[in-house]
């Protein structure tokens, strides 16, 4: 049996044909999409209705009159029927798999810190631009409890995989992060929690049933991972946190009352023990919003009501019609030229094969155009190149492009689900949607040369999202090197002096009394701000922004000289914004641009797909110099860096700077088109 520690001698697409290849030499079925499960099956479109017992972690039947009750457990309780082990190795649960493969990049998870201004993008996939959370140190149960409420549960938070990152760690060595590797076993609590365990009725639950996917955002946050399904079903409240369990031993005699207490709703179980649970076999587009709703910042502030949804919703459609899985749980991701375990089957779950179908044709039905109804688009006038050129979500999908790309906010990123009130300035700043060539942080480059795929087939233009990352780290011979995001707030948490929010309070200055006096005189200096004069206003005003600079001046240097001196012989940096801050001398700070940071300070970007807007509203519907312009947001909206230090002035730019578009070659296009509707009237004449 091949360990953990040989199969890193492979690459990624390595190992997945590796794990491809013995699954399909174990397996009768030449597909594994559609190997059938080893249970029996309602079969039923009318679906299955549930009254079933409820099992614990020790595959007891849960008793809600205990004196102490345990959680019910999915995996005991669902995996009666259904088939756990396959189950759990889906995309929403493979991130850690080594035999996984990663797939286009997309969203990262962003390890968000308000305290110390950082914004991190992690995944396990080796997508280019992120970083792998073992390297910086973080364990497994760190990105579990940190980042799992908008998880399904298992995968980085599964026993197994915090056997692998353990095997990693000892297998790496000296690769992994000074900054963290070290200590990272101590910040493992995963002794004491337990792992994540998957909810299947994260995904499965019927709505208006009363699950509540907050809830369990909620418990997993407060550690209380086992009892996380129970509670955020509804079928009991919780009292207490595991978080709040220091040095606890869950073998001792005395353990079972220093738990979280569960209350079970008794009116929940029948007289056999039974309870109902209201589920459904296909994931409503409201559980699948819960991680990924992507709004436009503005509509946070009362136009909502004005923002259309997607057509295929419109038309009652639900994302699992296109994003299918089997028994598998390989969820499609719908892009085109996906590689995907069910080979071709999948081919008209995208756009373009569900819309246009195959260059080449298939024979099998399933993989055939015009499912579900769609339509052929004639697309009449457009020249064939822009097929070449541009996927279909470019012209098709996101919010219309404006001349400075907005912000927009998301589920995951910024915790939408939880009842607050939100502005629509929250950080990270999210901005989309930009165009950028597909591939853009591509990860799969050698893969595509080894397959001889033309390389002009994967640089199509498509709208992407991105952000820039905002982190404290080290400069050395060049390089810069992310900190672990925990290490880092230890070292710098005494000076900057920041409870809550690195940017608000750097930012806030209060002028001492004296100083007030000397500005307004005795009589004025206690006067509310409210009450003062605008001379007096402008007064205080500029006195408070040389007390501002003076104070970011201060503690960012203090917070860099306490890294450099943890750090010895390398230069402190936090990069924000696509620009980092140093210190130069000892009464000085100097902001390097991204040039002098290198990749390290380039923003982060994934593809979008939603919302599809209708056809005419398409880009180019308007006509050609919709794009073919000097003015066209396609190439010249202007976007702008967001960084977290207050008052930061931060360049902006031209979404062809990013696209990198050889700009002599528009300019020379442009000139065509604008004289395009003159040259057919006169040949006309």
């Amino acid at each position: 049996m091949l360990s953990i520690v040989n199969f890193g001698c492979l690459d990624r697409v390595g190992r997945f044909a590796l794990a491809l290849l013995l699954t399909l030499m174990t397996s009768d079925d030449a597909s594994p999409a559609l190997a059938q499960g080893r249970y029996a099956t309602s079969d039923s479109h009318s679906g299955y209705v549930h009254w079933i017992e409820l099992l614990d972690a020790n595959n007891t039947k849960v008793d809600p009159t205990a004196e102490f009750p345990q959680p019910y457990s999915p995996e005991r309780t669902c995996g009666r029927c259904h088939e756990f082990d396959t189950i759990s190795h889906g995309w929403h649960f493979n991130a850690t798999d080594p035999s996984a493969e990663s797939g286009r990049p997309g969203q990262p998870w962003i390890w968000s810190d308000p305290r110390s201004g950082t914004h991190l993008p992690l995944s396990y996939r080796g997508w280019e631009g992120t970083y792998h959370p073992d390297v910086l140190g973080l364990s497994r149960w760190e990105v579990a409890a940190k980042l799992g409420g908008f998880m399904p549960g298992g995968g980085v938070g599964s026993s197994q995989a915090e056997a692998q990152n353990v095997a990693r760690r000892s297998d790496v060595g000296t690769e992994l992060n000074e900054a963290g590797g070290a200590e990272a076993a101590e910040r493992d609590r995963s002794a004491i929690t337990g792992a994540t365990p998957i909810d299947c009725l994260l995904c499965h639950n019927n709505q208006g049933s009363g699950y509540s996917p907050f809830a369990w955002t909620e418990q997993i946050e407060s550690q209380n991972f086992a009892y996380a399904p129970t509670v955020a079903l509804g079928l009991a409240e919780v009292n207490g946190s595991m978080a709040r369990l220091k040095n606890f031993d869950p073998t001792a005699a005395d353990a079972a009352s220093k738990l979280p207490k569960l209350t079970y709703n008794a009116n929940r179980f029948r007289n056999d023990g039974k309870v109902f649970i209201d589920l459904v076999h296909k994931p409503q587009n409201n559980a699948c919003n819960y991680c990924h709703t992507n709004v436009s910042a503005n509509s946070l502030t009362g136009s909502r009501w004005l923002h259309d949804e997607d057509v295929h919703v419109r038309a009652g459609m639900m994302c699992a019609d296109c994003h299918r899985n089997g028994l598998d749980h390989h969820t499609v991701r719908g892009f085109e030229g996906e590689r995907h375990v069910a080979g071709s089957l999948i081919a008209s779950l995208s756009c373009q094969g569900c819309h246009l179908g195959s260059e080449t044709g298939t024979a099998d039905p399933l993989a055939r155009a015009g499912r579900m109804g769609a339509p052929k688009p004639a697309h009449r006038g457009l020249p064939p190149l822009h097929f070449e050129k541009l996927s279909c979500t470019a012209c098709h999908s996101g919010p219309q492009l404006e001349q400075k790309v907005p912000r927009q906010v998301n589920s995951i990123i910024h915790r939408l689900g939880e009842h607050v009130k939100r502005t629509g300035q929250e950080f990270p700043a999210i901005l989309g949607p930009v165009n950028l060539p597909r591939d853009y942080q591509l990860v799969e480059v050698e893969r595509l040369a080894s397959e001889n795929v033309a390389s002009d087939t994967h640089s199509k233009y498509t709208p992407h999202r991105l952000f820039w990352p905002s982190f404290w780290g080290t400069l050395s011979d060049g390089k810069v090197e992310p900190l672990n995001p925990e290490v880092a707030y230890d070292l710098v948490r005494k000076s900057l002096k920041v409870r809550k929010d690195f940017t608000e309070e750097l930012r806030a200055v209060s002028l001492p009394l004296k100083q007030r006096q000397e500005l307004l005189g005795e009589a004025r200096a206690r006067v509310k701000d409210d009450e003062r004069t605008p001379k007096e206003r402008e007064k205080v005003q500029e006195a408070e922004e040389i007390a501002r600079e003076a104070q970011i001046e201060e503690r960012m240097q203090a917070a860099l000289l306490a890294i450099e001196e943890e750090f010895r012989g390398k230069q402190a940096v936090y990069v924000t914004g696509g620009t980092g801050w140093v210190r130069n001398g000892d009464s000085k700070l100097k902001v390097l641009s991204g040039e002098e940071l290198g990749p390290a300070a380039e923003s982060y970007a994934w593809p979008l797909a939603h919302n599809v807007r209708p056809a005419r509203q398409a880009l180019g519907a308007e006509g050609c110099t919709q794009c073919h312009s000097d003015e066209a947001s396609f190439f010249f909206a202007e976007l702008k860096p967001v960084g977290l230090v207050p008052d930061q002035e931060l360049s902006p730019v031209k979404v062809h700077e990013l696209q990198q578009a050889d700009m002599a070659r528009l300019k020379n296009w442009n000139q065509l088109f604008f004289g395009r509707s003159s040259f057919k009237i006169a040949s006309l004449i």
